[in-house]
């Protein structure tokens, strides 16, 4: 079964239509990467799968379950969510902030369930994290949030994680620290992963499958090495000679 299946979406800001009619299914286990130029409408797709955005026409399914059918604390037990930024307007420390993901297991006579701080201290740690526990979420600098981000959404312990660049503001290291971490999630507990990415070869090291969207339609969609290859990353970005693609997906200017 697919985790997530998309049949004829359609979606609009006021007058400015993002998609028309897509359709698209990403298996279960998968880890995708959606890749396209700004305003191909990438956001706007992850937003419509987690129910941030309402499509004005088509249907998302999650595990063979329409998404209108679910109450939001089943949701949030089937997808976590990792947005491109996230302002936090109010005092709240790195423990307390990733301890939110565990708030879809947890009653209001029951605000920390037994085991809720051993999957909180996990997830800090494996996000190379845990030392900025006590630190307050506004003092933290723009990777370090982003990091942090992606510990609350690991601590939600679900079938699928949509990311949308997670690897903003992060520094090299970290980067492939990050990238290693969701591919063991993939891995051990057949996790799906949704992420977009605007570095091709991280795309290609990690992705087993690749969406590549412009102008709100997909032009390519399958396993990675099939979907980026060089023409079809010149399709997609517009590349003119000017511009060389090698085999890892790397884009460098051609001499004058």
């Amino acid at each position: 079964m697919d985790s997530i299946r998309i049949d004829n979406l359609a979606f609009a800001y006021d007058s400015r239509v993002i998609f028309n009619d897509l359709s698209v299914s990403f298996p279960q286990g998968g880890f995708c990467s959606v890749l396209g130029p700004n305003g191909s409408g990438k956001t706007t797709l992850l937003k419509c799968i987690v129910g941030l955005l309402k499509p004005d026409r088509g249907v998302v399914t999650l595990h063979g379950k329409a998404l209108s059918e679910y109450k939001m604390m089943d949701l949030a037990r089937k997808i976590a969510y990792v947005p491109q930024y996230q302002d936090i307007v109010f005092d709240i420390s790195v423990f307390d902030y990733v301890m939110l993901g565990r708030n879809p297991y947890q009653t209001p006579w029951e605000m920390q369930r037994v085991g809720d701080k051993e999957v909180v201290e996990e997830m800090l740690e494996r996000c190379k994290v845990w030392r900025y526990r006590d630190s307050l979420m506004q003092a933290l600098s723009g990777g370090e949030r982003q990091r942090v981000m992606v510990a609350r959404a690991m601590a939600q312990q679900t079938g699928i994680m949509l990311l949308d660049e997670p690897l903003a503001n992060i520094d090299v290291t970290h980067k492939f620290e990050i990238m290693d971490i969701l591919r063991e999630l993939n891995e051990e507990r057949q996790t799906s992963i949704l992420i977009i990415l605007h570095d091709l070869p991280i795309a290609k090291a990690y992705s087993k499958q690749v969406l590549l969207l412009k102008e709100g339609k997909m032009l390519h969609f399958g396993d990675t090495d099939a979907v980026l290859t060089e023409e079809n990353i010149r399709s997609c970005f517009d590349l003119t000679e000017r511009y060389a693609v090698s085999e890892e997906g790397f884009i460098t200017t051609v001499g004058r």
